[in-house]
């Protein structure tokens, strides 16, 4: 395991407001970024284009490639700066609608996985984008196939629903993505080599109830009190999205930042609810669970650990967006080759 995951020292930070203006629709002033220029070797452009979940696997394709030894130990490298370890715990995820105190609860054990410090970013998506990622079919489930031609720009161009021109605005380049429903989440998490968090992950990276001898349950990810300088929802003020790397003091333990606010993220757990009866909530669009609130999140409440909503696969909304996972195996199993080759 790459030990920095879990025990990075955190600067102390002070949350700097970005205000920015909401771009949900076309505008005059758009300024669309500009094509990277990327290596022609395949290993290469995969470490350029942030895809080092692919390395680590240690793919066939990748093992045969002449600089696949010092292109994995940068792939780890990378893995080792934005994403952190969180450990094995139990999650209590509500069952029925009302969630009230007393209510029936699903119970979960967690094993350790890996999670990234940031949600993705425009410029990190971009690439994803101009990898022609929307016509590998590879990518997508089959039966989503006729939905493809849905998933447009405000210009008719693949990509999230408010680039234009198959760009996203390059001032936003370090905001997160949005307007993406599950599908092209899933996909772009498969892409770089990752996967979406499930649900139960996802609560438990940001309660903390990890195994000790202590029990502690976080309202949010800092503790349980609500503190509108640490998140960036509707009290916050801010109205917008803000870069990803902004407010460091509402961090989780290990690192993990805005898992309360900023934008709703995706999960991989179909979000399943129950009725007084026990009788199963059943609409008519298939529904992922989506965490941690966003900007205009006006409820505190709505913003909290182990607050439960779901969204429409399809929906592509203008303040949820996604945060990739991998498993702990991936970066073990690397190590390990790693290790076997240098003895």
């Amino acid at each position: 395991m790459v030990l920095k995951m879990f025990t990075r020292k955190q600067t102390p930070a002070q949350p700097r407001l970005a205000v920015q203006r909401r771009m949900t629709g076309r505008h005059k002033d758009y300024v669309p970024a500009e094509p990277r220029t990327l290596d022609q070797d395949p290993l290469k452009r995969v470490l350029q284009q942030g895809r080092c979940g692919l390395l680590v696997r240690g793919d066939e394709q990748w093992r045969n490639h002449p600089q696949f030894a010092s292109g994995s130990k940068t792939a780890l490298r990378k893995i080792d700066e934005t994403f952190a370890l969180v450990p094995e715990g139990f999650v209590s995820l509500p069952q029925t609608v009302t969630d009230a105190p007393g209510s029936p609860e699903m119970d979960f054990e967690t094993d350790p996985f890996l999670m990234a410090r940031c949600a993705t970013t425009n410029a990190e998506f971009q690439l994803f984008v101009d990898d022609n990622a929307y016509e590998n079919l590879e990518l997508w489930p089959k039966d989503i196939w006729p939905h493809l031609i849905d998933f447009k720009d405000l210009t008719g161009l693949p990509g999230p629903r408010y680039w234009e021109h198959g760009r996203h605005d390059r001032r936003l380049a370090d905001h997160p993505v949005v307007g993406i429903c599950y599908y092209e989440a899933a996909a772009y998490a498969a892409w770089a080599g990752y996967r979406l968090p499930t649900e139960a992950e996802w609560q438990m990276a940001a309660s903390w109830r990890i195994r000790s001898s202590a029990y502690v349950l976080r309202r949010y990810p800092w503790g349980d009190a609500m503190d509108a300088s640490r998140c960036n929802i509707w009290m916050s003020g801010v109205g917008t999205t803000v870069p990803v790397h902004e407010y460091e003091n509402g961090a989780a333990p290990n690192g993990v930042l805005h898992l309360c606010g900023n934008v709703w993220e995706w999960t991989d757990s179909d979000y399943c609810v129950y009725d007084e009866e026990g009788r199963p909530v059943v609409g008519d669009m298939l529904m992922k669970s989506i965490r941690g609130g966003s900007f205009d999140t006006y409820f505190a409440c709505q913003a909290t650990s182990f607050f439960r909503t779901g969204l429409a696969c399809l929906m592509r909304t203008h303040n949820v967006g996604i945060r990739c996972a991998l498993d702990c195996s991936a970066v073990d199993d690397q190590n390990g080759g790693e290790q076997g080759s240098e003895q």
